[in-house]
C-alpha cells in the first residue's frame, strides 16, 4: 500500500508516484511499488513494437489506488472530454538501473538548488510530455533528446515543450497514433524556477537572464512550458506514461450533455474536495472511482449522488457541505468588507 512521503526522500528503486491536490494544499502521495525491479527484462517478440512493461517501466493495476487517483486527476483535468477520451492503461516509470538512478539524483539535486535560488520555492509541476510508444521507451531508458530543433519548429525556442495539466487534451491530441490506436503521454514532474514568457519566434536558447530558470508561452494562462535543452534531463523528470483511447466517434457528439446540479450548495469537484480532508484515502478513492464512471458517463448524476451517500454516509456529507458553505460566506463578506 502506499504511504505519504516528501518526494525527494522516497528510494527511486520504488518508482515514484502520484501527487494529488486537495483545494489549494497540494501534498504528495507517493504510492511505492512493491516490487521495484518491475518485474524484470520483459522478452520482446521480433518485428513487434516495443511494449512498456519490462522497459524500465510497469503496468498499474487498474484496481489499484494508484491507478484510481491518477485517472481521476487526468479526467478531472480535460472535463468534458472523458467520454471520448478513455485512460484505458498506465504504466509508472522506475529508477532502479545505475542510468536511471543518476539522473533520478540530477532531477532531486536540481530541485534543491532552484527552491535554493528563489527562497525555498522551486516552483515544480506537473505536466505531459507526448512521444511515439519507442520514442518513449527511449526517453525512460536514455533520457530526453536535446538535439536538433523541436518537432513544431521550435515557435518557443530551443527547448522541451511540455503541457500544463490544465491543458492536458493538447498533449494528447498532439500525440501518435500507434497501430493498437492508442496515445500515449507522460506525465512528468518538471521544475519551472522563475518562468518568463517567451516570444513566439524569438529562437531563444537559454534564459533572458539570471534572474528566470525556464519559459511559459502566456504568463497569465499558460499552455506551453518551456525547458531549455541544456537543463531538461536534470529538471523533466518521468512518472508515469498514460494510454489514452481517443474516440469522438462513440457515445455521440451529439449526445445530450450532463445535466448539471441546480443546487447552490455545493459543485460535485469541490465536496470530492471537501471530503479528502476528512475521509481516509481508501474511502476517497471509492468516491474518485465512481466520480470517474460517472464522467465515462456510465451512469447518471442521480446515481452518481446515490453512490457517494451510500460510500461517505449522509452525516458527513451534510457536514461537508455546511462547511463548504461556511467558508464560501465567510470569503464573501470578508470580500466584501474590502471593497467597502
Amino acid at each position: 500500500m502506499g504511504v505519504i512521503r516528501r518526494i525527494s526522500s522516497l528510494d527511486p528503486k520504488q518508482g515514484l508516484g502520484m501527487a494529488a491536490r486537495f483545494g489549494k494544499q497540494q501534498e504528495e502521495k507517493l504510492l511505492a511499488s512493491n516490487n521495484g525491479e518491475g518485474g524484470g527484462g520483459g522478452g520482446l517478440v521480433s518485428g513487434t513494437p516495443q511494449a512498456f512493461e519490462g522497459n524500465g517501466m510497469v503496468r498499474v493495476s487498474k484496481d489499484s489506488e494508484e491507478f484510481i487517483l491518477l485517472r481521476h486527476r487526468f479526467y478531472s483535468s480535460i472535463g468534458s472530454l472523458v467520454p471520448h477520451c478513455s485512460l484505458v492503461d498506465l504504466h509508472r516509470v522506475l529508477y532502479s538501473t545505475p542510468t536511471r538512478r543518476t539522473r533520478w539524483e540530477a532531477f532531486h539535486r536540481s530541485l534543491e538548488a532552484v527552491a535554493q535560488k528563489h527562497d525555498g520555492n522551486a516552483n515544480d509541476k506537473f505536466a505531459f510530455a507526448e512521444a511515439s510508444k519507442d520514442r518513449i521507451i527511449q526517453i525512460v531508458n536514455d533520457g530526453f533528446d536535446v538535439s536538433g530543433t523541436p518537432e513544431d519548429g521550435g515557435y518557443f525556442g530551443l527547448g522541451l515543450y511540455v503541457t500544463p495539466e490544465p491543458v492536458a487534451i493538447n498533449s494528447v491530441m498532439s500525440s501518435v497514433v500507434d497501430r493498437d490506436g492508442l496515445r500515449h503521454v507522460m506525465l512528468c514532474r518538471v521544475i519551472l524556477g522563475r518562468t518568463e514568457e517567451v516570444v513566439r519566434g524569438s529562437g531563444q536558447s537559454q534564459p533572458g537572464s539570471v534572474d528566470f530558470d525556464s519559459g511559459v508561452d502566456d504568463m497569465k494562462f499558460p499552455t506551453r512550458y518551456v525547458v531549455w535543452y541544456p537543463e531538461v534531463n536534470s529538471r523533466v523528470l518521468p512518472l508515469y506514461v498514460l494510454s489514452i483511447k481517443v474516440d469522438f466517434r462513440s457515445r455521440g457528439l451529439h449526445q445530450e450533455p450532463i445535466s448539471r446540479p441546480t443546487s447552490p450548495w455545493i459543485s460535485i469537484r469541490n465536496l470530492i474536495c471537501v471530503l479528502s480532508k476528512c475521509l481516509p484515502r481508501s474511502t476517497m478513492c471509492q468516491i474518485k472511482k465512481i466520480h470517474c464512471e460517472f464522467m465515462e458517463r456510465k451512469f447518471s448524476r442521480q446515481q452518481l449522488v446515490s453512490r457517494i451517500r451510500q460510500v461517505a454516509g449522509d452525516k458527513i456529507l451534510l457536514a461537508a457541505i455546511r462547511s463548504f458553505r461556511a467558508k464560501r460566506a465567510a470569503a464573501a463578506s470578508l470580500a466584501s468588507r474590502r471593497r467597502d
